[in-house]
């Protein structure tokens, strides 16, 4: 892997979980309690985040530090769509209750089995 600064890695790394999670600059920064102008310059590699910001940023995009600090996924192929759709979706039930995503699961394999149905 080329040497990069670690902030700008940090950044990338950012910018790349803050998209797949289709959250805006606006978005994340507000729910961490800081400025748009702060998301971008860390996203940029200009301002490096503390630890406490990177643990907020973490917990918004509900993600690990591990994820954070995976410099690797940059040299790794690009997710396919199916991939990527997965992984929006399994974000967003991990912001949802136990109740609600044994719901959403019937629910969706009812829908699924009525489109097999169809063909």
């Amino acid at each position: 892997m080329k040497r990069k600064n670690v902030d700008k890695l940090i950044g990338i790394q950012i910018a790349r979980l803050r998209n797949e999670r289709e959250i805006t600059q606006e978005e994340l920064a507000k729910s961490i309690d800081v400025t748009p102008e702060t998301i971008s310059r860390l996203e940029r590699g200009i301002a490096i985040p503390s630890l406490k910001t990177i643990e907020k940023i973490s917990t918004a995009l509900h993600t690990t530090l591990k994820d954070l600090f995976d410099f690797e996924y940059t040299q790794k192929s690009k997710p396919s769509t199916v991939e990527s759709e997965s992984s929006k979706l399994i974000t967003y039930l991990k912001t949802r209750k136990v109740d609600d995503i044994k719901m959403s699961y019937r629910i969706l394999k009812n829908i699924f089995k009525e489109i097999d149905k169809s063909y």
